[in-house]
């Protein structure tokens, strides 16, 4: 008599492959989903600090701060107001300065007021970075 000769695998053995796939990404998935976040909260902190030294070498050279917003695709006062850009065309962060008092001309805040910056993802928006600095 012939043997018989097994070939692939059962059904009980393709559900535990299955299964244990599943496990692991059931644990992987929030992690990266955590990674994202940090990962884009960097990237605009960091932008933010480099709006932040461009203001600052403004305040120093003409006495005041400016306003404006910088969307990728779209408005862009930031760039010409400020010189700021992210410097990468892949951006989706929109960047938002407004300033607490103003009473100086449309773009630029008045020589006492403080301003906040706002980042926004465009593919997450409840996860905006806020910072505000003091004149």
């Amino acid at each position: 008599m012939k043997a018989l000769i097994q070939s692939g695998f059962s059904l009980i053995e393709l559900m535990i492959a299955l299964a244990i796939i599943g496990i692991i990404s059931a644990i992987a998935i929030p992690f990266y989903s955590d990674y994202q976040v940090d990962a884009r909260a960097g990237v605009s902190r960091s932008n933010i600090q480099s709006i932040h030294m461009l203001q600052r070498d403004r305040k120093r050279e003409f006495g005041e701060f400016v306003e404006g917003s910088y969307v990728p695709g779209g408005v862009a006062t930031l760039s010409s107001r400020l010189g700021w850009d992210p410097g990468t065309g892949a951006d989706e962060i929109s960047y938002v300065v407004t300033c607490a008092t103003d009473g100086a001309k449309d773009g630029e805040c008045a020589r006492s007021s403080a301003y906040t910056v706002v980042a926004t993802h465009a593919s997450a928006p409840s996860e905006a970075v806020t910072m505000t600095f003091a004149p």
